[in-house]
């Protein structure tokens, strides 16, 4: 009785102990699956493909390294130029960075932080420059941007081209061969000054120098119907306006311009007179390309 007994204690540490080893062996199998899970995300974070590349006949910094040559460009990747021109191909779209310029890059937008660039077929490709937001109206659009003192210089050099504020506001159309400048307007963001003819039946009003139509909403606009006319209101939050108009504003003051005078908003390129959305609009802008590395044809294959 008593062996049996000693038997059994033993048998019964001995399960004891073969159980204890189980479990450890499985935490060990758990916490090695884990660093397993851990080493394959970092892996796969590592592995993320570029989303272009760069390349130039000088020197370029990518992320603080300087580059000669080319390289390649991953999702925020900061390029910045020196004395000599890089051109960008991310996609289908290609972004000449002109020198001493910074841009940051990603997928589907690039942020124009210093100098000008040049961008072509980049119909679906946002570039953001300062208070603006440029699109190219097709792949066959070839814009400008420029970060200057006065402002933000667009200028659509062929195509057409969209330029819109922060929160998606239009605040012009540019046709080919056509540039303007933005710079932000102390006041209102809802502000709006500009000038060109009212349509009859519809209260639409197509501004002369940014090339937008705007629904307006105010008392007496009847009579001004099919004059040529300068408007100052704001635009209406939240409004939705009739099909054909970026937008409804509300008009606080209206003046005939007389037959053949010019419309107040084509101005110089010295002054900041039509406001859209709170932002000031320039007429034509000269000067854009002067570097010599834009003469009116889209950006080389590559750079020169």
């Amino acid at each position: 009785m008593y062996l049996r007994g000693i038997v059994l204690v033993t048998a019964g540490a001995l399960l004891y102990s073969k159980r204890d080893n189980i479990l450890h062996g499985v935490k060990r199998m758990k916490e090695l699956f884990a660093l397993l899970a851990g080493g394959c995300l970092f892996l796969t974070g590592a592995a993320s493909p570029p989303i272009g590349f760069v390349r130039s006949n000088g020197a370029f910094r990518v992320d603080g390294s300087t580059i000669r040559g080319n390289g390649t460009l991953a999702e925020g990747a900061v390029v910045e130029t020196t004395e000599a021109r890089s051109v960008l191909e991310i996609g289908g779209v290609r972004i000449a960075l002109l020198p001493a310029s910074r841009a940051r890059v990603y997928r589907g937008h690039s942020v124009l932080e210093k100098g000008s660039g040049v961008a072509s077929g980049a119909a679906a490709y946002v570039i953001e420059a300062g208070i603006v937001r440029i699109a190219a109206a097709g792949n066959d659009s070839v814009v400008e941007v420029e970060i200057r003192a006065t402002g933000v210089a667009v200028a659509a050099r062929s195509g057409a081209a969209s330029v819109r504020n922060a929160a998606g506001l239009l605040l012009a159309s540019l046709r080919p061969g056509e540039a303007l400048v933005f710079k932000p307007q102390a006041g209102a963001a809802q502000a709006v000054q500009l000038s060109g003819k009212l349509e009859q039946k519809s209260n639409f009003l197509t501004d002369s120098t940014t090339n937008i139509t705007v629904e307006l909403q105010g008392t007496n606009l009847a009579k001004y119907a099919g004059q040529t006319v300068a408007i100052s209101g704001s635009t209406i939050p939240g409004a939705t306006a009739a099909p054909g108009a970026s937008q409804v504003v509300e008009v606080e003051s209206i003046q005939v311009l007389s037959p053949g005078a010019a419309p107040r908003s084509g101005l110089s390129n010295r002054t900041l007179g039509v406001v859209v959305g709170g932002v000031a609009v320039g007429g034509t802008v000269a000067g854009l390309g002067v570097a010599g590395a834009f003469n009116g044809a889209p950006p080389p294959a590559s750079a020169r």
